[in-house]
């Protein structure tokens, strides 16, 4: 009897140290500049002037298509954008954007992924954008500081072209912590005015 009470113990021993070592080795902390949560991901606030200094690219443009593909095991979406003016660089007529998240139908299941506020790109959508070449998809961009670097062009209240941006779905950290991103619009001629303004200092 005692031999098996001895057995069961060191059994327990084992699957306890066991679980300790997997729960260690599974919480390992994920890289520091993009954290993912449940329902928002926390990414370093940037500035305008940020921005304007990180960006390869900085344009206006229309979005035209997207598509979906693999990059290793993770789903992105490819962007067609048709530019109209470029402030930085020099992308072309046409750039493509790469998003994180896609969906593959060409499976009997289709898959799809997703990331709490990473940045949408609408067919028909005119946007100001903050773009830095991409590592994995040669001659794509990726929109500098996650969303951040995403603003829709709309007609202001005073009719007047503004930009609209929506980080709700960010966490942002700065040098005062954490906070929750939010939404905003302003004229798009300030927007413009701001990024000139960096570029010839």
């Amino acid at each position: 009897m005692k031999k098996l009470t001895l057995a069961v113990s060191i059994a327990i021993v084992i699957a306890l140290l066991a679980s300790v070592r997997w729960s260690s080795t599974a919480t390992d902390a994920p890289p520091a500049d993009v954290l993912q949560g449940t329902d928002s991901t926390l990414a370093v606030a940037l500035s305008i002037g940020d921005m304007t200094d990180q960006a390869d690219v900085i344009a206006i443009g229309n979005a035209v298509e997207t598509r979906s593909m693999w990059v290793d095991r993770s789903l992105v979406t490819l962007v067609t954008v048709a530019v109209t003016e470029s402030l930085k660089g020099t992308p072309g007529d046409t750039l493509t954007v790469v998003v994180p998240g896609g969906v593959d139908t060409n499976r009997k299941v289709p898959v799809a992924m997703t990331y709490p506020g990473a940045p949408r790109l609408t067919p028909g959508e005119s946007m100001f954008l903050f773009l830095n070449a991409d590592t994995e998809v040669g001659g794509g961009y990726n929109v500098t500081g996650f969303s951040q670097g995403k603003f829709s062009i709309v007609e202001g209240d005073d009719g007047q072209p503004a930009v609209t941006r929506d980080l709700t779905k960010l966490s942002l950290k700065d040098n005062n912590g954490v906070r929750r991103g939010t939404a905003n619009m302003t004229p798009l001629a300030s927007l413009k005015a701001q990024v000139n303004g960096h570029l010839n200092k």
